[in-house]
């Protein structure tokens, strides 16, 4: 938390370790008294957005995980990438928390709830059934029909 502080501008390493402000907060950004941050946090805020874009996925279509190595955090596990799942619910449209996390906006897109055997992701010597992965619509693509 400090971390992004600073390196969004917020606070300055001598604020944090005094714990008073030195200059005005910065425009545009909310703010919230000290005594207040820890219900707020604890509440959370609602990450569902409106957006005109219809879902491009439905229950019970094929996908794959998209192979992907970006630079920073994302939220598609390693083992699901490039490996085939199939939809089984739709969660709504949601803050994307990759590009939000870093301070590039909230970038709203859909929420799939996607099925993946566990020998599509370990082989077949497994004793796991299946693992359920929530992906954001950018993290997958279509599987080509036969």
């Amino acid at each position: 938390m400090k971390k992004l502080l600073v390196d969004r501008g917020l606070a300055s390493v001598d604020e944090i370790a005094s714990g008073r402000s030195a200059h005005a907060p910065k425009p545009g950004v909310r703010t919230i008294a000290a005594a207040d941050v820890s219900a707020a946090l604890l509440r959370g805020s609602p990450s569902e957005r409106a957006v005109g874009v219809p879902a491009r996925f439905m229950p019970g279509d094929t996908v794959r995980a998209k192979v992907m190595h970006p630079p920073t955090h994302t939220r598609l596990p390693r083992y699901c990438r490039g490996r085939r799942g199939t939809i089984v619910a739709t969660r709504g449209v949601h803050v994307f928390p990759d590009t939000n996390a870093l301070g590039q906006g909230e970038h709203p897109q859909w929420l799939y709830t996607v099925r993946f055997d566990a020998a599509e992701l370990w082989g077949a010597d497994t004793t796991a059934s299946a693992v359920y992965v929530d992906c954001w619509e950018s993290y997958l693509e279509e599987v080509e029909r036969a």
